[in-house]
């Protein structure tokens, strides 16, 4: 990680919380276009809890275990369509349990902020109707076209109740909380810039690029709707970090072992 950035500005993000929400077994080239196909890597599947004066914010929804163990479902939604392995979710990896632990429940989430849609990232959404979610109008647009591929569960999100909050590109959500569009990985993929005050500036990538790897060789991800695009939201990533901004990922397997865990914090 790169040197603080000093803030400036208000927040009203008091602590940030990192969640370990299972693991994905995958070719490497999932990850970095063209890059070691032959090779198989274990990635996390992470998701971040916001502490603000607002409520409590989720930045992505992590994956629904409950998908896995029910053998209709993981035949229908995973091995029928050729993700085998499925993904590992232990029981110490769910994110109510996790929630638990800080003494929440999934009711208390106020705000659900999506990078995109994919079944690592909606998993958790039916279970939090009192939530806004947000997320960019292409990706709401392209989750519901009934185009979207494989990798999008609408058993996950396409549900009456929920509450959405459709923008178009980069949002002010809050003081410190700030939504800035990085197309590419999906249609409307977004990043989430998070000011904290102790800690500074933190850059929550999403799935821009899935490992560091992504950032210092400015690698395209495995799967991209426009390469021109994903290589921009990389460099705009990184010009960020170059400004002084902590950089995390969703499923670097390195840059987990460094990071504080829930229930630990950054404040």
């Amino acid at each position: 990680m790169t040197q603080m950035q000093t803030l400036d500005t208000p927040t009203d993000v008091r602590r940030l919380f990192v969640l370990l929400c299972g693991f994905e077994i995958i070719p490497k080239s999932i990850s970095t276009r063209d890059r070691h196909a032959d090779i198989v890597i274990s990635v996390p599947i992470t998701a971040y809890l916001l502490d603000t004066a607002h409520g409590w914010v989720l930045f992505d929804a992590g994956l629904d275990e409950a998908n896995l163990r029910d053998p209709r479902l993981l035949d229908k939604l995973y091995l029928s369509k050729g993700w085998n392995p499925p993904p590992l979710v232990w029981p110490m990896h769910e994110m109510g349990a996790q929630l638990a632990a800080l003494g929440l429940t999934f009711g208390d989430i106020s705000r659900v902020i999506l990078s995109h849609l994919h079944a690592d990232h909606s998993g958790h959404l039916k279970r939090m109707p009192q939530a806004r979610l947000t997320i960019q109008r292409a990706e709401y647009d392209h989750a519901f076209s009934g185009r979207a591929p494989a990798s999008w569960f609408p058993t996950d999100y396409d549900l009456p109740g929920l509450q959405w909050d459709v923008i178009e590109g980069d949002c002010d959500i809050m003081p410190g909380l700030r939504t800035i569009s990085t197309r590419g990985h999906a249609p409307g993929h977004q990043s989430l810039v998070v000011d904290l005050p102790h800690t500074g500036r933190v850059i929550l990538a999403g799935d821009v690029g899935d490992l560091m790897e992504n950032f210092r060789y400015e690698v395209l991800p495995g799967e991209s709707c426009d390469d021109v695009a994903a290589l921009a939201s990389i460099r705009r990533i990184n010009a960020m970090v170059d400004e002084g901004a902590l950089l995390f990922l969703t499923h670097d397997p390195e840059l987990l072992l460094t990071v504080r865990r829930a229930p630990d914090c950054y404040d």
